[in-house]
């Protein structure tokens, strides 16, 4: 609960600077956001650590709510991404909210989730586990075009994965070009203000971006 205090004070001050916060009357909303702030701004592992306590506490409170499993999966994620700590457990970890947020909700976001969780597992050894993790990273993300093809997170998992992926199989930026331009087109068309909802992809699509000049 301490936590969730701290984060709550994090985002009533943000909020005195932005004149477009409208923040919710219920203590719930209000913890949610100030998490979701943090995720946002977080860069190092205690930044996530902290994030990830409170996503799990708001899981606590409101295990019928998706969001805080979802976020508290893509903190593990992209943990593991990172390497800050053990990436296979912190991959398995991520699997585990990512089960836990199925299981109440599925959506094309949930879907482009699924993609960069089985990513951060196959991630730990590339070079022996692109087999055995590529359906299950490609396949969710044909999966959210087609439930939704105006996501600009499944574009940009995709051209993500095309960039880095060896040449000899095909990869690299002629091939991510198409996912990577549709995925900045998108974002360009959508107003830059902050929300609960899944709302990350910026910095991801401009580092690709710098790769792969358009």
């Amino acid at each position: 609960m301490r936590v969730l205090f701290l984060l709550l004070f994090f985002v009533t001050i943000l909020s005195r600077n932005n004149a477009q916060a409208q923040l919710p009357t219920n203590t719930f909303s209000k913890s949610l956001e100030a998490a979701v702030f943090l995720f946002d701004k977080s860069q190092t592992q205690e930044n996530y650590e902290v994030a990830f306590s409170a996503m799990e506490e708001l899981h606590k409170q409101e295990p019928s709510a998706w969001l805080p499993g979802y976020y508290a999966s893509i903190i593990k994620a992209r943990m593991a991404l990172k390497k800050m700590g053990n990436a296979d457990k912190l991959a398995d970890e991520a699997i585990k909210w990512l089960t836990i947020t199925k299981a109440i909700h599925n959506s094309d976001e949930v879907l482009c989730l699924e993609s960069l969780v089985y990513t951060s597992k196959m991630s730990v050894s590339p070079t022996f586990r692109w087999k055995a993790y590529e359906t299950r990273i490609n396949k969710p993300l044909e999966q959210a075009i087609a439930l939704n093809k105006n996501n600009p997170r499944a574009y940009l998992l995709k051209a993500n994965i095309q960039y880095k992926m060896p040449a000899f199989f095909g990869g690299g930026c002629n091939t991510a070009m198409p996912n990577l331009r549709q995925a900045k087109r998108i974002l360009d068309q959508q107003k830059n203000e902050f929300t609960v909802m899944p709302h990350w992809g910026r910095p991801i699509v401009e580092e690709l971006i710098k790769a792969c000049p358009l």
